[in-house]
């Protein structure tokens, strides 16, 4: 099945994650807090201790976080994920940002 990053497993995140951990795709998942992690890890899921980190192999990454702020962080910042994607891998946003954010990150791809 398809190698798939989740970066931000808050209440959504959490249990898209989950469903596709359940259908057998292959996950590494990231959280600012690790702790959200554990019911994933048990499903067979990897953390990562960073975007950068959660990225590197997928062919997926998904990310579902709370605001413009945090994407930039997730997909910009320093460990961000973005620069480590590898080539042809897809990027999802799913969080809820601004159309002005969205195109701004669309410009960095």
């Amino acid at each position: 099945m398809t190698h798939i990053a989740f970066l931000g497993l808050g209440a959504m995140g959490a249990r898209m994650a989950s469903n596709l951990s359940r259908a057998g795709h292959r996950l590494t998942v990231w959280n600012r807090t690790p702790g959200r992690a554990s019911d994933l890890l048990e499903l067979g899921a990897h953390a990562a201790a960073s975007p950068h980190a959660a990225v590197t192999v997928a062919e997926v990454v998904i990310a579902v976080v709370r605001d413009n702020e945090a994407s930039r962080a997730v997909w910009l910042g320093e460990n961000g994920a973005l620069g480590a994607m590898p080539r042809g891998a897809l990027a999802i946003e799913c969080s809820t940002l601004t159309p002005a954010w969205t195109r701004e990150l669309a410009g960095h791809v």
